[in-house]
């Protein structure tokens, strides 16, 4: 009987280290193994899939938040006083993205689409500040036209020259107007520099400024009054109705082609920050699709059919792509599985024209699903230079601003001139 009890505990003990095994290795390797081939086939960019429907429209809008710093003392502003700004914010915007797709590559790693995105004013969220709030701000497409006015007075003055009648070359205003271009396709001076000593340029001087109220509605500051929607996205106007080398001075600045301006039915322009982005997307984007590696999952491969952005420097030697053009990350939109707390990530702002480094910051809970939150990091404008070893950021576009002697802008400030546009 001794013998039988002895053998049964034998049996049920090296059961139950098998069991222990057994459990072991599913609940270490074999049930891990499994759920992460799950969540690597479910995260897949296929034709027809769950992901593919997520993937060309997100399943809820983003939240968008705009801040504006309303100028509270414009008019001492203008007698020396220093500006006084209110923050005011913030104003929230649902944010839909939906994205057209253009087809697979071949092997099913690559998809290409263009991506629209849609914003619609969410006035629960904002309130109580409304989109129809009155706002006094700098009057931006002035001042940047003011900006560049030194540096493209020449195609200004060459454009009017062109469109006016032949006949009125004989005139001595238009004489006066070709001696000035002459004088300026030499060595570059300051237009004034050139003008102390001629009266009759200072008088043209004097004429060109009178056609700037007929292009900026009469402008009585550097700051304008408007809707936060009329400044966001609607447009604020200018150019209407212009005559004479007023007309001509707007055509010049419709052709800069820069993204914020736009072209009204009536032949007037508005300037907008975001109107551009409101509606059907422009650049077409490549991205993986994580076939063959999960982790490359949305990576973009190219944009524009290019590996590589043609907005900022490139090394002088070879014209290879600097750091500052080189496309890494993601559109934001979604992003590789299997993060780990000390992992960063890279996503990439079109916005901007550049990559964005976001960094992990801590773990946090979302309706009790834990996660991670990231974000950029605290001198993402301030560290930029040659000391920092990014000064191809340091395009050097804009004229008759404060900054250092190797073109970099000082701390804060990031020059967009060769991604915006001129203006």
């Amino acid at each position: 009987m001794y013998n039988k009890l002895l053998h049964w505990s034998l049996v049920l003990g090296i059961v139950g280290v098998l069991l222990s095994a057994l459990g072991a290795y599913c609940g270490w390797f074999y049930f891990p193994t499994m759920i992460h081939q799950k969540v690597e086939e479910s995260v897949i960019i296929t034709d027809g899939s769950e992901q593919y429907k997520r993937f060309v429209q997100l399943p809820q809008p983003l939240s968008f938040k705009v801040y504006v710093f309303n100028v509270t003392n414009s008019h001492k502003i203008q007698l020396g006083a220093i500006p006084i700004v209110k923050e005011i914010g913030p104003y929230i915007y649902k944010q839909f993205r939906t994205k057209r797709v253009q087809h697979f590559s071949r092997d099913g790693s690559k998809i290409t689409y263009v991506q629209d995105q849609l914003y619609i004013f969410d006035e629960q969220a904002s309130a109580p500040l409304r989109e129809s709030d009155n706002i006094v701000v700098l009057n931006m497409h002035m001042n940047a036209f003011l900006q560049v006015f030194e540096k493209e007075i020449t195609d200004i003055l060459q454009g009017f020259a062109n469109r006016i009648n032949h006949r009125l070359n004989r005139t001595p205003g238009v004489r006066v107007l070709k001696r000035l271009m002459d004088r300026i396709r030499g060595k570059r001076k300051s237009v004034l520099e050139i003008s102390e000593n001629d009266p009759s340029l200072a008088i043209l001087l004097v004429h060109l400024n009178a056609n700037l109220k007929g292009i900026f509605n009469d402008p009585k500051s550097m700051f304008v009054s408007t809707t936060v929607k009329n400044y966001l996205f609607d447009g604020v106007r200018f150019c209407i109705n212009p005559q004479g080398l007023a007309k001509a001075i707007c055509n010049q600045i419709k052709e800069s082609g820069s993204k914020t301006l736009r072209e009204l039915k009536d032949g007037s322009l508005a300037f907008s920050f975001f109107h551009h982005k409101n509606g059907s997307g422009q650049e077409l984007f490549e991205v993986h699709t994580g076939k063959g590696d999960a982790m490359k999952v949305m990576q973009i491969q190219k944009l524009d059919d290019s590996h590589n952005l043609q907005v900022w420097l490139n090394a002088s030697e070879n014209n290879e792509a600097s750091m500052c053009n080189q496309i890494n990350g993601t559109d934001a939109s979604m992003f590789p599985p299997f993060r780990q707390p000390g992992d960063n990530m890279y996503i990439f702002s079109t916005d901007i024209c550049r990559s964005v480094q976001l960094f992990n910051q801590h773990t946090i809970e979302y309706k009790g699903i834990p996660g991670y939150r990231y974000s950029i990091g605290e001198n993402f404008v301030n560290d930029i230079g040659p000391e920092h070893d990014n000064d191809c950021f340091c395009v050097d576009k804009l004229t008759n601003v404060i900054k250092r002697k190797n073109g970099c802008l000082y701390a804060g400030a990031l020059d967009l001139t060769t991604c915006l546009g001129k203006l």
